[in-house]
């Protein structure tokens, strides 16, 4: 085997790799959308149990603004981490990209080789029937 398809091969499992990567990326950028709705959603949970119908209403206003800020600032901090996955998600569909691209191309040569390395034995196999004859 020539050394462009032995490239080509190292090149497939190296994106097989990448693709490994770029699903773990996607999966972990979900599971920060999921959080950050789980979030919004006691928010939402502790808005609507602030009505003044309670009878224990004024008791635990305190506790509920201070899981509101704690939501807060876990929702800050999700923010950031998942713009951090994002761009790590970019990266590595930019790298994953360009190794599609380089094995593409070693892909063409080593096609282009193969031809080339039949025609020669083609030629030589017709050749030989040729002389043979004579």
């Amino acid at each position: 085997m020539s050394d462009s398809a032995d490239r080509v091969k190292r090149l497939d499992r190296i994106l097989k790799v990448q693709a490994q990567k770029r699903l773990m990326q996607e999966w972990r950028i979900g599971q920060l959308r999921e959080q950050r709705v789980a979030l919004e959603k006691s928010d939402a949970d502790i808005l609507a149990s602030l009505g003044v119908d309670n009878a224990l209403h004024g008791l635990f206003i305190g506790a509920k603004v201070n899981n509101l800020r704690r939501n807060e600032a876990e929702r800050k901090k999700l923010a950031a981490e998942e713009a951090d996955v994002e761009a790590r998600l970019r990266e590595v569909r930019r790298v994953e990209k360009g190794i599609e691209k380089v094995r593409d191309r070693d892909g063409r040569i080593a096609e282009a080789e193969a031809e080339a390395s039949q025609r020669d034995a083609s030629i030589d196999a017709f050749l030989a029937r040729t002389t043979s004859f004579e």
